[in-house]
């Protein structure tokens, strides 16, 4: 099977690594840093599964805490897709803090179609920043879900 099937190929479920590998560097480091990241604050494991949604189809990887999602992770060759599902309520605080969050991550926010009270947001990490504003976004989540 060639490499670029992997995400792809419903038929084959790949291993945690070749995941990691599949997506090529630098990018492969921004997964590892959030792979720790929800890990070590979260003590939550990553979880392979295989989506057939016409949104973004192939292997992902799952965190949940407590049977609630923390986010989901889309592999790409240069980077990935991080879908973390906020609740509208949340809103208000993320414009206040709108100057702590890239202007690609805004529009991204801003422009979500409401859905059952949430936003999916399918935030495309490339680059240092980028994963800041998704680490953050999780951490506003996760403290509203704790409240």
């Amino acid at each position: 099977m060639s490499e670029n099937d992997l995400i792809l190929d419903g038929s084959y479920m790949p291993e945690y690594d070749e995941i990691v590998k599949y997506i090529n560097l630098p990018a492969r480091d921004l997964w590892r840093q959030m792979d720790v990241f929800i890990q070590q604050k979260y003590k939550s494991l990553p979880k392979i599964m295989y989506s057939a949604c016409s949104g973004k189809p192939g292997w992902n990887v799952k965190y949940q805490k407590s049977g609630k999602s923390i986010c989901t992770l889309y592999p790409e060759k240069d980077g990935f897709v991080a879908l973390v599902v906020v609740n509208l309520d949340l809103l208000p605080l993320i414009e206040a803090l709108s100057e702590e969050f890239t202007e690609e991550t805004l529009k991204t926010i801003r422009t979500a179609k409401p859905f059952n009270g949430t936003k999916w947001l399918m935030l495309q990490v490339k680059n240092d920043l980028q994963l800041e504003d998704v680490k953050r976004l999780i951490v506003l989540k996760q403290g509203a879900i704790a409240k």
